[in-house]
């Protein structure tokens, strides 16, 4: 039911499958096409019966704590959450036979890249708990690919934007602020280069790697075509909002690492996928968003 999740489960009922949202959290409408079950992934009984009582045959994973910013102070947690909880979920796909695990994973869990373009066989040298919990699920599936032959794939999504992520991210901020009539003050971003993904392509990627007869890759970068500054970023907000005002220190995100732009060459050659939201595309569409809330 979160960011990703709930607009996930949204596409999946619109393609006509029998979904059902499996998630702590209640979801803030009832959608059409979509049973949900209240419960929690590193309960591993519950699992098993959910997935046998709703006669499950493929597991979209898009639940665990998401993004460094968060339980900061409580590391177990968070493994005990995005790891373990991630290994309850590939048993139980393993032992009912689920025919198609799709996981929703981390660029952070490259850490500090290589130069561009970096494909998915670079390095995981994360630094932080969060990109350690994300590159142990992407490890744990490829081990049950390989070793149980699970039909399993990681979607490495990187910097996601729009509506609905309730989490600290800066183009959420710099909109926010120019709606309200804020200055924004950043203490990052000057010199410093991301590649964001619109919400809604990253629900394209799900639903295309539900959909691939086969995937000849345990993991796929997915993220936006443009590698762009933030102040690229910055100059969008203020084509949309002209009163903004909008400085930023120098510096990569301290929550962050400097990433160079993702390979996403394989994605579109084994699934079809190629994403469709530009950034200025994108940003006046979740400027919108906004101001209907």
């Amino acid at each position: 039911m979160g960011f990703l999740g709930y607009p996930a489960a949204i596409a999946i009922a619109a393609e006509g499958w029998n979904a059902t949202g499996f998630d702590l959290a209640s979801p803030p409408n009832e959608v059409a096409g979509v049973a949900f079950v209240r419960g929690d992934f590193t309960d591993a009984h519950q699992v098993y019966r959910v997935l046998r009582e709703r006669e499950i045959d493929t597991i979209v994973h898009t639940g665990g704590y998401s993004g460094p910013m968060l339980e900061r102070d409580n590391p177990y947690r968070v493994c005990t959450t995005n790891v373990v909880g991630t290994l309850n979920l590939l048993e139980a796909a393993r032992v009912t036979g689920v025919r198609r695990f799709v996981f929703l994973s981390s660029a952070h869990a490259y850490g500090d890249t290589p130069p561009a373009p970096v494909t998915e066989d670079a390095p995981f040298r994360t630094r932080d708990i969060y990109g350690a919990s994300k590159a142990s699920g992407d490890l744990l599936l490829r081990a049950y690919r390989e070793q149980h032959g699970l039909d399993a794939v990681a979607l490495r999504i990187s910097n996601g934007y729009g509506p609905r992520r309730m989490t600290r991210e800066a183009i959420r901020t710099m909109l926010e602020d120019a709606i309200a009539g804020r200055p924004t003050s950043l203490d990052f971003g000057g010199g410093y280069g991301r590649t964001f993904l619109y919400v809604k392509d990253a629900v394209a990627a799900i639903i295309g790697a539900i959909k691939a007869p086969a995937l000849a890759q345990a993991a796929y970068n997915v993220t936006g075509a443009e590698f762009a500054s933030m102040e690229r970023i910055a100059d969008i907000v203020r084509r949309l909002f002209p009163q903004a005002s909008i400085k930023m220190a120098a510096g990569v995100d301290p929550l962050g690492y400097r990433r160079e732009q993702l390979d996403i060459s394989r994605a579109s050659l084994d699934f079809g996928w190629t994403p469709e939201w530009t950034l200025e595309r994108g940003i006046a569409d979740y400027a919108q968003w906004l101001r209907n809330q």
